[in-house]
């Protein structure tokens, strides 16, 4: 991340960077000069004399982390980002027959399409060997499937046993599962580009 400072005349006064609590790692340059580590999850104070054009470079990892949910099952988050299967959907208005549900303020029922019963096969001490990620172009709406900036490539098989129950997702099976579907090739997306998602997996054995 690059930032550039300008004053017209030499003037002294500080400059506050949030350091975000997951950028362990992070590093500050300024003016080409030598790199300062930073503090995660504080605001590092810059303070010095600012003349003509002085040009900040933060530096901010951003390694993939999983983290333990119920019944062991596994998210996977980059930097900010936490990163969900996104569903094929198919929308269904219910209620116009009532008032005020008229388009576009109308109610809709959504159901996925696709499959959404996996189990990730993912090395959890090293879970960069597992997934591999991807910049895209960003759509005209980022927050949505088709106009994601970033998916991250992983590996997993379906889970037949884990089915719906009251028409919706049952229970995440307990960690880790085996499983004798073929092994297929799965799209993450991040979680705020998705409308149906799961977010949290089982584990495949082995």
């Amino acid at each position: 991340l690059k930032l550039t400072v300008t004053a017209d005349k030499p003037a002294r006064f500080p400059l506050l960077l949030r350091v975000p609590a997951w950028a362990q790692g992070a590093t500050l340059r300024v003016a080409g000069g030598a790199e300062q580590p930073l503090k995660p999850g504080t605001f590092h104070r810059l303070e010095r004399e600012w003349n003509g054009a002085v040009e900040v470079d933060l530096r901010f990892p951003m390694p993939v982390k999983t983290s333990r949910r119920y019944h062991g099952a596994v998210a996977i988050e980059r930097g900010p980002l936490v990163y969900a299967l996104a569903l094929g959907e198919q929308w269904t208005q219910v209620n116009a027959d009532k008032p005020h549900r008229q388009l576009p303020h109308g109610d809709f029922e959504v159901r996925p399409t696709t499959p959404w019963n996996y189990g990730l096969l993912l090395n959890e001490q090293n879970p960069e060997t597992s997934l591999t990620f991807e910049e895209r172009p960003v759509g005209a709406r980022p927050f949505s499937p088709e106009g994601a900036p970033m998916a991250a490539k992983v590996q997993g098989r379906r889970l037949p046993n884990w089915k719906l129950a009251h028409n919706w997702a049952a229970e995440v099976p307990p960690d880790p599962q085996e499983s004798r579907e073929p092994l297929e090739d799965l799209t993450l997306l991040p979680y705020g580009c998705t409308n149906l998602r799961v977010t949290e997996f089982p584990r495949l054995k082995g």
